[in-house]
């Protein structure tokens, strides 16, 4: 492991947490760059942000050490190379590892923070009150033509545990503290897929309900115009085995449907005709509707393959 550059925080009143940023990168160069500038255009002053590459064979190194050179923000920036290409669950508990912050958050380096999300998450998180903070985002999907939809996904609502078994409503970056991170050993590296929706049942298990920032400060970026990758299907399958081996609540019927719907958005299962109204008794009527429609796609492939 090799630690590249580092650039130290100027000196500032602490009159608020340190807040550590992790951003794990691999081979996104003509993205990464945009993630890191959304981190230092926070209107929060005391940032410490740590981008490991997980082995790029791109020029990630150049795009970072540009963005180190162009940063007067004060912020504190640190960019550690892996050896080896070892996966995102590694590379953001290496930067956990490193981490000073009081307070911890990620983001995926093809997204990008709105301006005032850490200050949003700040405020809304009382460590006695609940297990970690999330906000709502924006789908932000790229369209044939260069066109972009932006789609605001609303995340207001209180979530105990069972709520989060049922689907993962917290999204894929939350706001907690740094040492409650390292008491649960952090993110699985076992996880090809899902890794951060196992440390949030992790976390909620362990301390308390989660808890909404009430707004929309975070940008999920989807690239509409190219289909998945082929090993996805795979990732989820193996995702779906561990799952049930680490969380027992998923050995209760209902809560393993829920768990099959996941499985679901990946094409490699399809739930039948008698799971719907399942789901509805549990209370997601939003994934009815989806449901529904895997049950049709997959009598209709059936019928293609006759």
């Amino acid at each position: 492991m090799t630690k590249i550059l580092v650039a130290s925080q100027a000196d500032q009143p602490h009159t608020a947490a340190l807040v550590t940023v992790y951003l794990p990168t691999r081979n996104r160069s003509a993205l990464v760059g945009r993630a890191i500038d959304s981190v230092l255009a926070q209107s929060y002053p005391r940032i410490e942000l740590i981008v490991v590459d997980d082995c790029s064979k791109d020029d990630t190194a150049d795009v970072v050490r540009r963005c180190m050179a162009g940063n007067d923000t004060g912020k504190s920036f640190e960019y550690v190379r892996l050896d080896a290409p070892s996966g995102p669950a590694v590379a953001r508990n290496e930067a956990i590892r490193r981490a000073t912050g009081h307070l911890v958050t990620g983001l995926d380096d093809d997204d990008y923070f709105l301006p005032d999300r850490i200050a949003r998450l700040v405020a809304a998180f009382d460590p006695a009150a609940c297990s970690f903070v999330f906000d709502g985002y924006l789908r932000e999907t790229l369209l044939s033509g260069g066109r972009v939809r932006r789609t605001p996904i609303p995340l207001s609502r209180v979530v105990p545990l069972r709520d989060l078994l049922k689907r993962n409503i917290v999204g894929n970056q939350v706001l907690t503290l740094t040492s409650r991170l390292r008491d649960i050993d952090g993110f699985d590296p076992r996880l090809p897929a899902w890794e951060d929706y196992d440390l949030w049942i992790r976390l909620v298990r362990r301390f308390g309900d989660a808890r909404p920032a009430g707004g929309l400060s975070y940008v999920h970026t989807v690239d509409g115009t190219r289909p998945r990758l082929s090993d996805d299907t795979a990732k989820a399958s193996r995702a779906y085995d561990i799952f049930l081996e680490k969380h027992p609540e998923y050995g209760e019927a209902d809560l393993q449907l829920c768990l099959r719907l996941a499985k679901t958005c990946f094409g490699i299962d399809a739930l039948s005709l008698s799971d719907v109204p399942k789901l509805l008794r549990l209370g997601e009527p939003r994934y009815v509707l989806f449901a529904f429609y895997s049950y049709l796609a997959q009598r209709w492939s059936r019928k293609r393959s006759r």
